[in-house]
């Protein structure tokens, strides 16, 4: 039988670092609003006293507590949660609910996890098992290699030609990663980038520095209701980083043909991975 949700437990984003946007913050904010606007009481654990959502009108409970399973579990032991959701706290709720899954956690006290489901998690956070994916859906990916040590990643990039991508997985904002040019560069960013991730993996890719770079804000509900809000192009190429270029939205360089084509990968992307 599932578990009517009458408390949901909301992992907050942390510290904000370079890399991580006050986005997560703001969207967390709505996450309480809209579960108490449906009657659900809501926790929430953030260990950043300086944000909006730790305000005390925001939650029903806060819990300014270090983000780690152990405290967690505390916090679920103290609450009977009915659910938890992290999705809306960036890459540390995402690490978190993916940790307490595979500790065993959420299953022995019983906590559902809503939204995007662990498996869906899983998929867009493992590079390689994303590659496999956007195979199989058909979408064109770079060539890349999973690589789970420094040698590894030497001979993927020696497949590939140099200068090559190196981006550890289940990490924010490139945080470990970077663009190798030859092998001693590929070996100090790949010994990071390794420690960096969670899983100990890093994805070897080819570089596309110099591309045009656009993204596809898109959004999709549990019975598959799936709409882009919006697609952004930015002035910049690739090769710098997003969080320090100009943005322009609607994107204003485009063909119809290309705007179409990347709206509808967009949407089968989000709708294979079933992100809600």
């Amino acid at each position: 039988m599932v578990r009517k949700i009458s408390k949901v437990l909301i992992i907050g984003s942390g510290p904000i670092v370079i890399g991580q946007g006050a986005e997560f913050d703001y969207a967390g904010t709505q996450a309480c609003k809209s579960l108490k606007e449906e009657g659900v009481e809501v926790v929430l654990i953030n260990s950043n006293p300086a944000t909006i959502m730790t305000d005390l009108d925001i939650a029903d409970k806060v819990y300014l507590e270090p983000l780690v399973p152990e405290v967690i579990e505390k916090i679920i032991i103290e609450e009977n949660p009915d659910g938890i959701l992290g999705t809306l706290g960036g890459q540390t709720g995402l690490n978190l609910v993916m940790e307490l899954d595979e500790l065993g956690i959420l299953d022995k006290y019983n906590v559902r996890v809503l939204g995007t489901s662990i498996q869906s998690i899983k998929m867009a956070e493992d590079r390689e098992e994303f590659r496999l994916f956007m195979n199989k859906l058909g979408e064109p990916v770079p060539k890349s290699y999973a690589c789970s040590s420094v040698q590894e990643s030497v001979d993927a990039a020696e497949k590939i030609g140099y200068p090559v991508v190196i981006r550890p997985a289940y990490t924010l904002g490139g945080s470990g990663g970077g663009v190798a040019a030859n092998r001693e560069m590929l070996e100090t960013i790949t010994y990071s980038g390794l420690k960096a991730s969670r899983v100990n993996q890093v994805l070897i890719e080819e570089s596309l520095i110099g591309w045009k770079e656009i993204e596809y804000e898109v959004m999709r509900d549990s019975y598959d209701n799936a709409i882009t809000i919006c697609n952004m192009e930015n002035i910049d190429p690739m090769g710098v980083h997003t969080g320090d270029s100009i943005v322009v939205a609607p994107s204003q360089t485009l063909t119809d043909k290309d705007y179409q084509m990347l709206r509808s990968a967009s949407l089968k992307i989000i709708r294979g991975l079933s992100i809600e």
